[in-house]
């Protein structure tokens, strides 16, 4: 989309970053928009940053037919780890949900 992604939320998270290491690539966090890590046209991969600290990475499968993604999200110092969790869960789920779409795409979701 000419260099930028139109979303700035997924649900109540807002997005401080995009960075796409496909061909071309992009990197909202940097000056000039342009990634310092390696490009892939082969294997190209998006990660997001969140507001509340979550880091999400999507990815194809360079060797099977799956999609993979990576959700990361830190729990403050003196946060319960159950809450951490609870709201780790939410947050992906509205993720996977949003993004990747699997009832309109016919993907399966994985056990978590």
């Amino acid at each position: 989309e000419g260099g930028s992604f139109a979303r700035s939320h997924v649900g109540e998270y807002e997005i401080t970053a995009i960075r796409y290491l496909g061909l071309p690539g992009y990197d909202s966090s940097t000056h000039d928009k342009k990634p310092t890590l390696p490009m892939s046209a082969s294997s190209p991969m998006v990660t997001i940053r969140f507001s509340n600290g979550g880091v999400a990475q999507f990815r194809a499968s360079g060797t099977e037919p799956k999609f993979k993604y990576y959700l990361e999200l830190q729990g403050a110092p003196g946060v319960d780890r159950a809450k951490v969790e609870k709201d780790c869960h939410k947050w992906s789920e509205l993720l996977l949900k949003e993004l990747l779409k699997p009832e309109e795409f016919g993907l399966k979701s994985p056990s978590m």
